[in-house]
């Protein structure tokens, strides 16, 4: 029986790319709580309802999915989800769930790369009214934004490596079972 040897790679990758996710799913929440609990409440104290509610749809909420806080809570989901594809496609063998691994990865080393540099530049961007911990919140998601377009990186190699292997291992068992086969077949006539 041939053994996985990029296996052991997708399955440590697949594994980092859950903690990244779920890490990247902590700092959202913690912004989330910091938006609402402090920043929201110290707005309206300094200004009023009115400008609250349109400050609330900006850039800065956690809610909008085109601020980077919002965006990097849909990025995470997605991360898990395809991390989860890649460990159970590992563990039982199931091409078409490394198949998806793979292309979620090649698509994420894009996405997660441009994500980067986005918040790279918005952690140097400050403006009026900008919430205080909010450079913060974005400086760490940027730096599990890195990690994630370098595990895609790496993921995308193991995964056609993964691929290659599994198909090697396939055309092995279909080669042993045709011998096998020839082999009864010639027994049962000489019987």
């Amino acid at each position: 029986m041939a053994k996985f040897q990029s296996g052991g790679g997708v399955l440590g990758i697949a594994a980092a790319q859950l903690v990244v996710g779920l890490c990247l799913l902590g700092i959202y929440e913690g912004y989330k709580a910091y938006y609402f609990n402090s920043f929201i409440g110290s707005e309206e104290e300094d200004t009023g309802a009115t400008e609250r509610g349109s400050r609330t749809s900006t850039y800065e909420s956690p809610l909008d999915f085109r601020s980077p806080m919002g965006f990097s809570y849909w990025l995470a989901i997605v991360n898990n989800i395809f991390a989860v594809f890649g460990l159970a496609g590992i563990l039982t063998a199931q091409r078409g769930l490394i198949i998806a691994f793979f292309g979620y990865n090649a698509a994420q080393m894009v996405v997660a790369f441009h994500t980067f540099v986005d918040l790279c530049t918005d952690t140097k961007i400050s403006y009026k009214g900008e919430p205080g911990k909010l450079t913060a919140y974005e400086q760490a998601t940027t730096a599990f934004m890195f990690f994630s377009f370098v595990l895609s990186v790496a993921a995308t190699v193991f995964g056609v490596r993964a691929i290659d292997e599994m198909k090697q291992k396939q055309r092995e068992e279909y080669n042993r079972f045709s011998v096998l086969s020839d082999t009864l077949q010639f027994e049962a006539d000489q019987a």
